[in-house]
């Protein structure tokens, strides 16, 4: 009886610590964009693992490829659901982030400098607490207007 009241014991102080470092205040308490992002894509259920980290779709060409590379991906078999797109007015990026906590957000920034011609995708994962939960996104978002061809493409500030 006394190892079962200590199991107890114990597990309920982990389950303490845990909840109470995802209620701390200096947790972050949601997702951040800024910049040129208008809005974060999602592809539906979709649990996919993909080789690439970083993705430019500029066209429906290549968004065509970045459907069929999700599709081989797929952990599970689950349905996806892509989403037109204008690439007329918008282009398409991602960026894989992880990061281990209770809470994991990911913030997000698009900068542009029309002088030296590029935009550099920022993608900055906050994790809260001690949990060992791992958390990834592929952190893919519209941006408007759309990236000219003569920008160069930066992630995190390197080349892709």
């Amino acid at each position: 009886m006394k190892k079962i009241a200590s199991i107890f014991l114990i597990s309920f102080s982990l389950l303490i610590s845990c909840n109470k470092n995802t209620d701390n205040d200096d947790c972050p308490d949601d997702n951040e964009d800024l910049g040129l992002i208008s809005a974060s894509i999602d592809f539906g259920e979709c649990q996919y693992k993909l080789n690439e980290t970083t993705f430019i779709v500029q066209n429906n060409e290549e968004y065509l490829i970045l459907q069929e590379t999700i599709k081989e991906g797929l952990v599970t078999i689950q349905n996806c659901t892509f989403p037109e797109i204008n690439f007329e007015d918008y282009t398409l990026l991602g960026q894989y982030a992880e990061a281990s906590g209770c809470t994991i957000d990911f913030n997000r920034n698009v900068a542009v400098d029309s002088t030296a011609k590029y935009v550099d995708y920022i993608v900055l994962p906050e994790a809260c607490g001690l949990c060992e939960m791992m958390g990834f996104s592929y952190n893919f978002i519209l941006i408007y207007p759309k990236i000219s061809p003569d920008y160069d493409i930066l992630f995190n500030g390197k080349h892709k």
